[in-house]
């Protein structure tokens, strides 16, 4: 039997945290019957699939399904309004669903094995502009979907297709270790450096993406697009943070000692110090 290695580790990883076309047909599964209930109960205008299932960077058992519903009408002043208003339908056309506001979204929970939906009230402001709910306070913050598609695509393509599958090795590490850090701020910061280092090698870039997040202190950043927003980590209170701080200065170490295991030939301390650090159970 082949010994397993630093590189056919993550691989491995890789390879199990990509969604296949079942599941990409369940996470589908209900897209449907909400954009039918919303058309009929709250006159919306479009529905449109966001999020990591739409940029390609989803993981298997864990990404949620997103979509932006562009709202009918004026916006209110204050986004808690568009947000119970579409809770409340939500609650009333999916009775056997679990249904609540987690801003900037009203999350349906699912009880049938798949992914959980979260769906954001959009106002249209022009071209692919948007209006949604300040994920941070009640008010609003403008949003293109498609400026944030592009980005992740544009460093998909300057690494060989190899961004993806980094920003999956990091939502994973996210997911396997309950990391209260928002994921698209992840997939953001992994995209940001996979355009800053093209030639990607994943225990390498592993290793430095972590060491960069340990080095910038956590914090909020500018949207790297320009679009002109600030991207927010996710956390929710001073624990949270605490909390994410110290799973990064460990994922930092544990990269760390697995790249240098790997450098001199210690393949099951290299493996040892993954599964340690992405906290593979069984």
């Amino acid at each position: 039997m082949t010994e397993a290695t630093a590189q056919s580790t993550l691989a491995s990883i890789i390879k199990a945290m990509t969604p296949d076309e079942d599941a990409r047909v369940a996470a589908a599964s209900h897209r449907s019957s909400i954009e039918a209930w919303l058309e009929s109960d709250l006159k919306i205008v479009r529905m449109r699939e966001t999020g990591s299932w739409h940029h390609g960077t989803a993981i298997s058992n864990s990404s949620d399904v997103d979509y932006f519903v562009t709202m009918p009408g004026l916006r209110p002043t204050n986004s808690w309004d568009a947000l119970e208003q579409l809770r409340a339908s939500l609650a009333r056309g999916l009775p056997d669903c679990l249904v609540h506001i987690d801003r900037p979204a009203v999350r349906i929970t699912y009880f049938d094995g798949t992914p959980a939906v979260e769906i954001t009230p959009a106002y249209f402001r022009e071209t692919d502009d948007y209006d949604i709910p300040d994920p941070s306070g009640t008010g609003w913050i403008r949003s293109n979907p498609a400026v944030h598609l592009d980005y992740v695509n544009k460093a998909q393509k300057a690494t060989d297709g190899r961004a993806k599958s980094l920003i999956r090795l990091v939502k994973t590490w996210k997911a396997w270790n309950s990391v209260p850090l928002a994921s698209f701020y992840l997939e953001m910061r992994t995209a940001q450096y996979a355009l800053s280092n093209s030639i990607i090698i994943y225990d390498w870039d592993l290793r430095d993406f972590f060491k960069g997040l340990t080095g910038d202190g956590l914090r909020d950043m500018n949207d790297p697009t320009n679009y002109g927003r600030r991207i927010v980590t996710g956390t929710s209170s001073l624990a949270e943070s605490i909390m994410a701080k110290y799973a990064i200065e460990e994922a930092a170490r544990l990269a760390a000692l697995a790249k240098d295991a790997s450098d001199v030939g210690d393949h099951a301390s290299a493996v040892a110090h993954y599964v340690r650090l992405f906290n593979v159970q069984g």
